[in-house]
């Protein structure tokens, strides 16, 4: 249970080791964080292109000094999506699963405000990869093998079944799509030839999509959320993300003295029943796209804040499986969170200009009349967030792959940091314990070699899993002076490297 961390001036972990050598690299060519941000991004999206890519959405939050920084770039289901069908066949993959992708659009926000370096330059390394080849790292050959029953209809086999550990793939359509961003800047992906082509392939693939869509698509600089707690001030993000739900619990283990439980304690595990449910109950009943919601979320930020509100538990609708990919660059001054989703492996199962398409729409509820009620031109819940914790001359961010979980890992992990008093290498190790499903009949997973708790009680079923059996992986980044410290969870096949 020991994790992976690195110590230096300037550094970069993430979900792959080629990908971190990358950022690296572009810092040691004189890039900043932005730089490296969007090279790390570009070739993550060759290398685990289950995981996100510019078929899919980003989120970024970090610190520039004292100054906290976030960007949003979800998109919108199409303005020709059919509600009423989605409610009706409630669909995982395919068409009606698809949102506009908003990856790339966040690559222009960074790179027009803060990058120092020519756009070939820092999609060069990813072009490379695609037309080059790189070996298939455990990640994506386990993906491939378990989505391969579900997604063969789909056009996801022409480009990805059967894809073996060790093999060598090359994807000459990723290499044209990077290219052209790469030689006419990111505004082709969503108005130039390349946006058309775009268009042509998801509708050939049956999705009620037009241009405009892709035209309208906005990401923007948001206002990250805040609380104050225990000396620390925490950051995350709006709605439409789960990013509340974070300071939520970690409001909730001050106010419930959570925090003076013994790590290994059963009280501790069993503890967290009743805030989980009620967090996820809000999160379910009144976040989504901030357009159609009806309180300020800045409000709700302290867990004694949902006392105020009825949590009816009639609404069991979650949407467990994410897949996801985050990292953490910091080039000394400035330290910045970077997360990227398909939500499922591969998506939709789509694919466009040899990336696959998310399937974002399936983070909508499935019934009517609630902020995140599914819609044409409308933002559903996202379960990307980022944690960044501001301790004075420290400053920390901490992301995770865990879809609907996120909340809980992020808190496990803070946990382990601030109450336990952990190295971060050592808190990202840990075992966990998680609520997979944290309301009706509850479900709960415990890491081995954490106990079992002996009466748990009839409203929750209890599964222990061996250690890296449980679901998520995290990384930490700390800036403190001039000293970068990354940390790699030693449950993915990430790598933290520095110098």
């Amino acid at each position: 249970m020991i994790g992976k961390i690195s110590i230096g001036h300037k550094g970069v972990v993430s979900d792959h080791q080629l990908a971190t050598q990358i950022g690296i690299e572009i810092l040691k060519n004189g890039g900043n964080a932005f730089d490296a941000a969007i090279a790390v991004s570009a070739a993550l999206s060759v290398v685990q292109p289950h995981m996100g890519g510019p078929g899919g959405d980003a989120f970024l939050l970090g610190f520039m000094g004292d100054e906290v920084i976030a960007y949003a770039s979800s998109g919108r289901t199409p303005s020709g999506f059919d509600d009423e069908e989605y409610l009706k066949t409630k669909p995982l993959r395919g068409p009606l699963t698809v949102t506009v992708p908003g990856l790339v659009y966040l690559w222009s926000q960074i790179y027009e405000e803060y990058a120092t370096m020519p756009l070939d330059s820092l999609l060069k390394p990813a072009i490379k990869l695609s037309y080059e080849g790189f070996y298939v790292g455990t990640s994506l050959a386990e993906a491939c093998k378990l989505v391969e029953k579900e997604l063969e209809q789909y056009k996801w086999s022409k480009y990805f079944k059967g894809l073996k550990l060790g093999e060598i793939y090359q994807n000459k359509e990723m290499t044209r799509t990077l290219r052209i961003i790469a030689s006419r800047g990111f505004e082709e992906f969503y108005y130039g030839e390349l946006a058309e082509t775009l268009t042509r392939e998801l509708q050939d693939q049956g999705v009620n999509i037009g241009l405009d869509d892709l035209m309208e698509h906005e990401g923007a600089k948001v206002i990250p959320l805040r609380l104050d707690a225990d000396n620390l001030t925490l950051y995350e993000l709006p709605p439409n993300t789960q990013g509340v739900s974070t300071l939520q619990l970690i409001s909730a283990m001050y106010e419930l003295e959570l925090d003076k439980e013994q790590f290994d304690s059963q009280s501790r595990v069993l503890g967290w029943s009743k805030p989980t449910k009620d967090v996820y109950l809000f999160r379910d009943l009144y976040l989504g796209d901030p357009d159609y919601m009806n309180l300020d979320p800045q409000n709700y930020v302290k867990y004694s804040s949902l006392k105020s509100l009825p949590l009816e538990e009639q609404y069991v609708d979650i949407e467990t499986n994410g897949d996801t990919t985050f990292f953490i660059v910091s080039d000394g001054e400035t330290i910045i969170g970077f997360i990227q989703s398909l939500f499922h492996s591969f998506g939709s199962g789509l694919i466009a200009g040899g990336f696959p398409i998310q399937n974002r729409g399936v983070g909508f509820s499935k019934r009517k009349g609630l902020p995140n009620s599914p819609a044409p031109r409308k933002l559903p819940l996202h379960t990307l967030s980022i944690l960044g914790v501001d301790a004075g001359e420290t400053k920390y961010i901490i992301g995770c792959v865990g879809g609907d979980m996120r909340p809980q890992l992020h808190l496990r992990v803070f946990e382990n940091i601030f109450v336990y008093k952990m190295r971060i290498d050592k808190a990202v190790a840990a075992p966990r314990f998680i609520y997979t499903k944290p309301y009706g009949k509850q479900e709960l997973v415990i890491e081995k070699p954490l106990p079992q708790p002996i009466n748990p009680g009839e409203d929750i079923y209890v599964n222990t899993v061996d250690y890296g059996e449980a679901k998520g992986h995290v990384h930490v980044g700390i800036l403190k002076g001039k000293s970068s410290f990354l940390s790699c969870d030693p449950r993915s096949e990430g790598l933290p490297l520095s110098y």
